[in-house]
């Protein structure tokens, strides 16, 4: 990924007005002040040396600051200032890496003492014979005697590097069994495995597994949700002042509607019942009631299903569809248009009858007119109408607690979305830098690297991070590839 000459120099000159201009230490508001600041003044610096390393060409004293260039890749972060709920997550992150810390020595300790007892039980274990037949092959000599190959596993506690590499892969639980099982097949040193030679050493895996992977790293977990409170708690000061405020609104906005007279009272004799109809408690109860028959007719839908059943199944969609219309014509002469859509309800109840209606008719179309139209799309259209099933939501008192707590909590998960996705971009970025110019052949393989996990542009970058965070074969992209010697000149 590169950048241009241009757009890096573009910012120097708007970071020395601001510097001259709020000073640059001295004051309480002078530039380097703020954190956000140092970070903008730190990318510049930056990038004022990749121009004067790009200027100097092909220098060899300076072409080991290119490195530098891959620093670039950080100025996204600028974004993080200008977005206070971002700021309160890299807070809460930040605030975070203390006790953090605590629990990485925790764990590094547990890795040291599992590393060095796994060099004790395995060193020279983890080898075995690769050949045609090697049924009867039971040592290294018999092995090279037979002219087959004498190999070890990637994973392998032959020393404490080699332990710790493979317990890092335990941890993560991404082909945690394969280890397992060569630990439990490991006869000797030299000598061929053997199915379950040691079933007691599944005690090491598992011991393991229970204090590492289950127990340390949540504590991660915890600590990060503890000190997004602390932070939580800085805020809420202000958003309290901010709650009071719509509150006295909304109560002043109550007061001047219990003044007004009633929008319904000019209404006529007709439509004055149809109001009452459609703000009657009982409506909603029957109309939940037939939103959770159509959900059970529509579960018996099944491969193979008889004639009968099939046509039965049409004029129920024929009826509940007809009741839906009817139900969103009186509750748009009841209420009006503008009242009508002032609802979130009622405009998804209207999008879901109008996309009913909508099915039936591509349905009726395709079956009278053979039009090429993807019955898929009528599917959807049906099975969306089960999203009317959160009309319940609106009448339960709890179920409804519980979604606006989902609610609430959406802006924070976008914020933590949001930065996920910077992440994203950074190493993206950088994975272009470092690994774009990778050639793999025959010659030169890439272990876990393919057409479809790559970086040789910054979206199959992107989509390669997605895959190693889902641990989709992290550990196979994760090994030093090899570079052609095209790549390194």
């Amino acid at each position: 990924m590169s950048f241009s000459s241009s757009s890096r120099s573009g910012s120097i000159p708007i970071r020395a007005v601001l510097v001259v201009s709020m000073g640059l230490y001295v004051g309480e508001k002078a530039y380097l002040r703020s954190s956000w600041n140092i970070l903008d003044g730190f990318l510049v610096f930056v990038s004022l040396i990749d121009i004067v390393v790009s200027m100097a060409g092909g220098a060899k004293i300076l072409g080991v600051l290119r490195v530098l260039r891959l620093l670039r890749t950080l100025r996204p972060l600028r974004v993080i200032s200008r977005a206070p709920g971002l700021k309160l997550v890299v807070e809460t992150l930040i605030t975070s890496l203390k006790p953090i810390g605590n629990i990485v020595l925790i764990c590094c300790a547990f890795f040291i003492i599992f590393g060095i007892l796994g060099v004790q039980l395995f060193k020279g274990k983890f080898y075995y014979c690769v050949g045609f037949d090697v049924k009867n092959i039971t040592n290294k000599s018999d092995c090279l005697a037979a002219n087959y190959r004498w190999v070890h596993h990637k994973y392998n506690f032959d020393n404490l590097g080699q332990a710790l590499m493979s317990l890092f892969v335990l941890a993560s639980k991404d082909g945690w069994v394969n280890i397992m099982y060569h630990g439990l097949d490991a006869v000797g040193i030299d000598q061929q495995p053997s199915t379950n030679n040691s079933p007691w050493m599944l005690l090491y895996f598992i011991s393991f597994l229970l204090i590492v992977s289950f127990f340390v790293l949540n504590m991660f977990v915890g600590v990060v949700v503890e000190n997004f409170h602390k932070c939580r708690q800085h805020q809420e000061v202000e958003e309290a002042k901010r709650r009071e405020e719509k509150r006295q609104r909304r109560m002043e906005k109550k007061r001047r509607k219990a003044q007004k007279v009633p929008y319904y009272a000019s209404y006529g004799q007709t439509r004055l019942a149809i109001h009452t109809l459609c703000t009657s408690h009982y409506l909603d109860l029957t109309i939940t009631f037939i939103i959770c028959i159509n959900v059970i007719t529509m579960s018996l839908e099944h491969f193979g299903q008889p004639k009968s059943l099939e046509t039965a199944l049409k004029y129920c969609n024929y009826f509940f569809t007809s009741t839906f219309v009817i139900e969103a014509t009186l509750k748009l002469v009841a209420f009006g248009f503008r009242r009508f859509f002032k609802d979130r309800w009622n405009q998804l109840d209207l999008a879901i009858v109008l996309l009913s209606v909508m099915g039936i008719t591509l349905e009726e179309i395709e079956i009278n007119a053979s039009l090429p139209i993807n019955p898929t799309i009528i599917r959807i259209m049906r099975v969306l109408r089960i999203a009317r099933v959160l009309k319940l939501l609106k009448m339960a008192t709890g179920m409804r607690a519980l979604l606006d707590t989902v609610v609430q909590a959406l802006p924070q998960v976008g914020n933590l979305g949001l930065l996920f996705m910077l992440l994203f971009f950074i190493y993206a970025a950088l994975g272009v830098e470092l690994f774009g110019e990778l050639v793999c052949n025959a010659d030169y393989p890439c272990e876990g690297m393919s057409r479809h996990a790559t970086f040789e542009n910054f979206g199959m970058a992107f989509l390669t991070l997605f895959q190693v965070s889902t641990g989709d074969n992290w550990n196979g992209i994760m090994k030093v590839p090899h570079f052609a010697p095209a790549s390194l000149q």
